[in-house]
């Protein structure tokens, strides 16, 4: 992409970049960002121990927190709390065995990035983080959203986009 797309109304607009600049007139606006899909599974080795919840594990991928955990160990609904890469992962229950496993991680459903959308005051300028191949909602009138920064997230560089 050569040049940056700067647009009046944004209704599921597919985004290009990474960031986005909102600048408002002298009415404020929302935004909602719709996530893509992303991979359906995530697997990674690790090491649990009875009655706790923090998986040992060398896993260097980001974990997104949220999303399901399965694996020998593992009881049934947990999620994944947070993770320290190259060392931990914390999940939401109790693991219910002490084993060294494989686990899978399955990202939550893709959908509105926010329950409650932000909002950009009147006569406001603000830059967000949208992410190549995501869509982006603003509600409002009066104001310009344009494109910043290169596409390196979300579905940039996956099947043809870029």
């Amino acid at each position: 992409m050569s040049q940056a797309n700067v647009l009046t109304s944004a209704s599921n607009v597919i985004w290009y970049t990474d960031k986005c600049e909102i600048v408002t007139g002298n009415t404020a606006v929302t935004y909602n960002i719709y996530q893509v899909a992303l991979p359906p599974q995530i697997t990674f080795s690790g090491t649990t121990a009875n009655l706790s919840k923090v998986i040992t594990t060398s896993a260097a991928m980001a974990l997104p927190a949220g999303s399901a955990i399965s694996g020998t160990g593992i009881p049934g609904g947990a999620t994944i709390a947070s993770q320290i890469p190259f060392t931990s992962v914390t999940i939401s229950a109790n693991a219910t065995a002490n084993a060294t496993n494989v686990f899978t991680v399955t990202t939550p459903p893709n959908g509105n990035l926010y329950s409650a959308a932000p909002q950009v005051s009147a006569n406001g300028r603000q830059q967000i983080f949208v992410g190549a191949g995501n869509y982006l909602t603003i509600t409002g009138a009066n104001f310009t959203a344009r494109e910043l920064g290169t596409a390196s997230s979300a579905t940039a560089g996956v099947n043809g986009q870029s």
